[in-house]
């Protein structure tokens, strides 16, 4: 639910009790910040079950973009064991970026780099292999679109399905990313239809640049996404996967809540009642 770059994670066991208690029906984990071999992602989501709580996916973000043909290829091998891992488990999505991750100082930049040309191929390439790893699983990998990497807006996301045709690859939107380069989030569901697959819900404001200088992602309700739009669009296009609420915001962590992220999960429970169609 928080943002890795920033802050640490909360202790797993923490984190679903809290969740639970505030009306929460499931929980996405991350590949290092809550596991890092597939006997961990066994382990947490037994524990999550336990409890009372469903994964709604597991989040496995490798940069397909930057590095060499050694480190992607060592990616795919990540990612294609971790798809396998999830179909064991039955979890149903493990979500993915295409890189380059821009926050990372060692990231490539696209047209600089590498070209776009050479970015697309080694993307494609990459997620082939991972997507022939999910169909045998029976799981569906989804590429998210965030601001900065290839794959980052709705314009990008349908060249990337344009390479495909499998049902075991399809979209996580996120509509605080599609905001930020101009995209409507409701009129995108709608493009895309049965592609969108898992669902991250969390605001922005500004324009594409730098974190926290040119853009931010304020709390919800707080931003510059229309959300009536945006939630009826789901439900007319038939989704009926999780809403995953995100929290990155540190002014808000800090000045509201004191420091306490338990508080911000509490009243994004709450808000997001508000702002789902009636």
């Amino acid at each position: 639910m928080t943002s890795p770059g920033r802050w640490k994670s909360p202790e797993p066991g923490q984190a679903i009790r809290v969740l639970k208690d505030a009306g929460y029906d499931g929980v996405e984990w991350m590949l290092g910040q809550h596991f890092n071999s597939s006997g961990d992602v066994r382990r947490l989501v037994t524990r999550t079950r336990k409890a009372g709580l469903e994964v709604s996916d597991i989040m496995c973000w490798q940069d397909l973009v930057s590095g060499d043909e050694a480190a992607h290829a060592r990616s795919v091998a990540l990612l294609s064991g971790m798809v396998g891992v999830a179909g064991e488990l039955s979890v149903p999505v493990m979500n993915v970026f295409t890189g380059p991750m821009t926050w990372n100082s060692g990231a490539a930049k696209v047209g600089r780099d590498v070209p776009e040309g050479d970015a697309w191929t080694s993307v494609v390439e990459s997620l082939s292999s991972v997507v022939e790893a999910a169909e045998k699983a029976d799981v569906v990998v989804t590429v998210e679109p965030v601001f900065g990497m290839l794959v980052h807006d709705y314009y990008t996301a349908r060249e990337l399905l344009g390479h495909f045709e499998s049902k075991h690859l399809g979209i996580n939107v996120d509509p605080s990313h599609l905001a930020l380069y101009g995209n409507d989030p409701a009129w995108t569901v709608r493009r895309l239809g049965d592609r969108v697959r898992h669902v991250h819900v969390k605001d922005a404001f500004g324009r594409p640049g730098i974190f926290g200088e040119t853009f931010f992602f304020p709390f919800l309700g707080e931003g510059v996404v229309d959300w009536g739009s945006f939630f009826s669009a789901l439900r007319e296009t038939g989704y009926s996967g999780y809403l995953s609420l995100e929290f990155e915001n540190d002014q808000y962590l800090n000045n509201v809540c004191r420091g306490d992220w338990r508080v911000a999960a509490i009243q994004l429970r709450e808000r997001v009642d508000k702002l789902l169609p009636r």
